[in-house]
């Protein structure tokens, strides 16, 4: 292109953005946000806000009725400078419950707004929902099938609807709006319902966890621990197998990439006579071939368990910091309880049993051939369980899923068996999809591995849904820190420190490979290839 046709693109590209700004900041008040909302929506409140990124604030709601009523809140941020085009849609974490704008002053809601103001700053519209409750847990779900329908797809779709709809006129873009949801843990989940329920919500989703259904096994770990404390490893214990992991299957990097470990067994670390430091005892080599291995999810239906590449990670969720007791009623003091109790408790009482009083631990029956077909029931009710998102490819959606190597709540072999039945499922799997496993994170973040790959698989989908470019390789970092430090009366783990680094992202089943001269910088990208 010469420089004369380079200047009037510049120049058109300069008018039109500046026709979608001034179209937009002069009409944020309750009056005109309220002409542009589909049929069923309604306007709360309408407020500019000015600082630290000036953009106009709608926060409204929509009942949801057949099955209802039930009240779903969400929010729409504008932002007055800069609005490229392009809207994006918050996959909270947990279960939601909240409304995320720039001000929240939820548990999780500071996070959601970091991430919100820089995504304004960039010039995307930003919008979120409650999906239809209140609360971070599903305790909201018991005797309550319509919030549970709205937590499941419907109140994020009714959410995206009505946003959507704003934006479009907030701007005047007509249909030049292109549209992302990203998310991670529920997030995610979102995401992956919304790629199967609505799959003309969006037009590139990344999403980690959802897929596949049945993954929520963990009692089936907390029940067998509680019954048997002598299989509790305590995490010295956990980061010796880290290490030793590390050692057996590493890159030089220190990163385990093979989500099989290579194939480490456990017991090669079991104590040939008294317990140790160094070694493991017979009980919790058991407990640790239980993690990792299969787990009943429904009627001669299984699920994977954990990769060893990370076990440090388990003992704050799955095993807690401390030895349980054989006492149902409170196995652990509170400071030492593992958040997959809590977490899982909730779960079954809302999603699966429908029951205020019920006990994972004392109730839940995985040999109970009807406890079986519950769970097997009620698995599409808040995940993604079929291999059918023809529509989504049919609508043009592009789907980057990733998966987490050293993943402490939602095991990633999910993701790898739901990537291989979606290819059985449906032709052309990878003209929309792709599959990234992403070494030395733990659940969405944390770990050794890079924490920015939400963020970069981000611009990957919008480069793919935007200008048809596949996604291939992709470079994440990660900065220094201290290794996680020892638990409260527990030995130090002995872990390295994170060094600030680098990592290549493969598309599955490619894996990085070091393929540099010896003694090259293993910590730097450049140095490795996909294979």
């Amino acid at each position: 292109m010469n420089s004369q046709a380079m200047n009037a693109g510049l120049l058109s590209l300069l008018l039109l953005l500046t026709t979608l700004n001034a179209s937009g900041a002069d009409q944020c008040n309750l009056e005109a946000i309220r002409a542009m909302v589909p049929e069923n929506a309604q306007i709360d409140a309408v407020r500019p806000v000015a600082e630290p990124v000036a953009h106009c604030e709608v926060v409204g709601h929509t009942i949801t009725r057949n099955p209802g009523p039930n009240r779903v809140e969400w929010t729409v941020m504008l932002p007055d400078e800069r609005f490229g085009g392009r809207y994006y849609f918050v996959g909270l974490g947990a279960a939601a419950g909240f409304v995320p704008t720039t001000t929240s002053t939820e548990r999780m809601g500071s996070y959601y707004a970091n991430t919100t103001l820089q995504l304004l700053n960039q010039g995307f519209a930003v919008a979120g929902s409650d999906t239809g409750h209140k609360g971070w847990l599903w305790d909201y779900g018991i005797g309550n099938p319509t919030a549970r329908l709205d937590y499941a797809h419907r109140g994020a779709h009714v959410s995206a609807v009505a946003t959507q709809a704003i934006t479009k006129a907030y701007y005047d873009v007509d249909d030049r709006l292109y549209r992302y949801h990203l998310g991670c843990s529920g997030g995610g989940r979102m995401g992956a319902m919304a790629a199967y329920h609505h799959p003309d919500d969006y037009d590139g989703i990344v999403a980690s966890t959802g897929f596949g259904g049945g993954a929520v096994w963990f009692p089936w770990i907390l029940q067998y621990l509680v019954e048997n404390p002598d299989r509790w490893v305590p995490p010295h214990k956990l980061a010796l197998l880290e290490r030793e992991v590390a050692e057996y299957c590493a890159g030089p990097d220190g990163l385990v990439r093979d989500p099989n470990a290579c194939g480490f067994d456990p017991a090669s670390l079991q104590c040939k006579g008294e317990d140790k430091a160094n070694c493991l005892t017979t009980p919790q080599v058991d407990m640790i071939k239980r993690i990792s291995g299969r787990h009943p999810v429904g009627p001669d239906k299984t699920s994977p368990g954990f990769t060893l590449t990370n076990p440090t990670a388990w003992s704050s969720f799955l095993l807690g910091t401390t030895k349980p007791t054989s006492d149902p009623e409170n196995p652990w003091p509170e400071e030492g309880a593992p958040s997959a109790l809590r977490i899982g408790q909730s779960i079954y009482r809302g999603v699966y049993f429908d029951d205020a009083d019920f006990n994972i631990l004392t109730d839940l029956d995985f040999d109970n051939p009807e406890h079986l077909k519950t769970l097997a029931a009620h698995h599409a009710d808040w995940g993604l369980d079929s291999y059918d998102l023809s529509g989504f490819k049919k609508a043009g959606g592009k789907l980057i899923m990733w998966a987490p190597l050293g993943e402490n709540g939602v095991p990633p072999a999910t993701h790898i068996e739901y990537y291989h039945k979606l290819k059985e499922v449906v032709p052309g799997t990878d003209d929309f999809v792709r599959l990234y496993l992403v070494p030395g994170v733990y659940h969405c973040g944390g770990g050794p591995g890079p924490q920015d790959t939400d963020e970069r698989l981000l611009d990957e989908v919008i480069d793919w849904v935007e200008q048809g470019n596949r996604p291939e390789t992709v470079v994440a970092s990660a900065s220094a820190r201290d290794p996680m430090p020892a638990a409260p009366g527990q030995p130090p783990t002995l872990l390295p420190p994170v060094l600030s680094r680098t990592v290549l992202l493969c598309p599955y089943p490619q894996r990085a490979v070091f393929d540099a001269p010896q003694g090259a910088f293993p910590f730097d990208a450049d140095n490795w290839t996909c294979q």
